[in-house]
């Protein structure tokens, strides 16, 4: 039996928002891109192992890609904006990331 587990609501413009994640799937990715036609933003995300070495050995990188998101362009704007207001929090407490 699958136990429910619920995040903490979240109140947005004067809406609550109850986060279920019960059945939520976790996936590790070191590489992600997005595309994106007129009425969806594709975001494409994967792993690459050869992310360090010579020139000569990153010349050509293979990336499996294993997760697609679809999303609404009004969907990928607000999450735009809330990875961009968690990487400023990020970055306050522990310092600038270096792409």
């Amino acid at each position: 039996m699958t136990e429910k587990v619920t995040g903490a609501p979240t109140a947005l413009n004067g809406t609550t928002i109850n986060w279920d994640d019960s059945e939520m799937v976790s996936a590790y990715a070191n590489v992600g891109t997005a595309t994106a036609n007129r009425e969806e933003f594709f975001l494409l995300f994967g792993t690459h192992q050869h992310w360090r070495g010579s020139r000569e050995e990153t010349a050509e990188v293979d990336v499996k890609l294993a997760n697609r998101i679809v999303m609404s362009p009004f969907a990928a704007k607000r999450l735009a904006v809330i990875l961009t207001q968690s990487i400023k929090a990020y970055e306050n407490q522990f310092g600038e990331i270096e792409t």
